[in-house]
């Protein structure tokens, strides 16, 4: 333990030391991503309105089941667990194998790979934090009531953040090492996606299934955002969901720090 706790400190130590070259890199990697494009920026919405519209499309008009959900449009309450699913999913996908994307980075001497899995998810955390900044003015030009639990959204994002920047050291030196692993993780996207919560109310599932999402942090992210826009409720006000999310946080910290003290030196060799 004494090892792990020395590797979290030299990660933080790292991530601090080199966090105005992270954003700086996170900004470079938005950027690229819609280069040449004629749109430009206008792609960061695009792509999740477009899934919004087909999803409600289907539910609305195909199964009809579209009823405004704690007197919240059915469409509000879609796009704050759809927006958050799409940060989620390119962390269970794309962020479970930032070293293949960067080898560049990782071939440098000095350059501490936890800093990769930072400034990846901050880019993807920039594109949410635009998706729900489109949201909330989606809803003041409709007129639709915000209340006071919006100011919960940023502490929600950083919980988020820490999560899945976790999830990313943890898996992305395995997955470097191993191209058949790194594909086996993708496959976790769509079985996330499904049962998560993302396109149906958790709360009308059965105990037993509710209890094991509990420990799913993409139904917490999905749960937490919903919670500031649509159930109107702190998110220590489900202190089970919450210390649940946090179990989680804490276990995926401790597998990271294993897997990064243990293979972060090799991941040059084998890129």
């Amino acid at each position: 333990m004494f090892g792990l706790a020395k590797t979290f400190l030299q990660v933080l130590h790292d991530n601090w030391v080199w966090r105005r070259q992270a954003w700086e890199l996170a900004k470079i990697d938005l950027v690229k991503t819609y280069r040449g494009a004629a749109l430009g920026w206008i792609w960061l919405f695009v792509r999740p309105a477009v899934y919004i519209g087909v999803y409600y499309f289907t539910f609305a008009i195909g199964m009809r089941t579209a009823s405004p959900i704690n007197g919240m449009p059915f469409l509000l309450w879609m796009a704050a667990g759809v927006f958050p699913w799409f940060f989620m999913g390119d962390m269970i996908g794309l962020g479970s194998d930032v070293y293949r994307r960067y080898p560049f980075l990782v071939n440098r001497i000095r350059f501490p790979l936890s800093v990769i899995s930072t400034f990846f998810t901050l880019s993807k955390m920039i594109v949410l934090a635009g998706t729900m900044a489109f949201t909330i003015l989606m809803c003041v030009l409709l007129r639709i009531k915000l209340t006071i639990y919006l100011l919960q959204l940023p502490l929600v994002f950083v919980l988020m953040m820490y999560f899945w920047v976790m999830w990313s050291i943890w898996l992305s030196p395995l997955s470097a090492i191993s191209r058949d692993f790194a594909k086996l993780i993708g496959t976790l996207t769509t079985p996330f996606f499904w049962l998560s919560g993302v396109l149906f109310q958790l709360d009308k599932s059965p105990h037993i299934f509710r209890t094991i999402m509990n420990f799913n942090p993409v139904s917490w992210g999905c749960r937490a955002v919903r919670d500031c826009f649509i159930d109107q409720k702190w998110i220590w006000q489900q202190p089970k969901a919450l210390g649940c999310y946090l179990f989680m946080c804490a276990l995926v910290t401790i597998l990271a720090m294993h897997s990064y003290r243990r293979l972060h030196k090799e991941v040059p060799d084998v890129l």
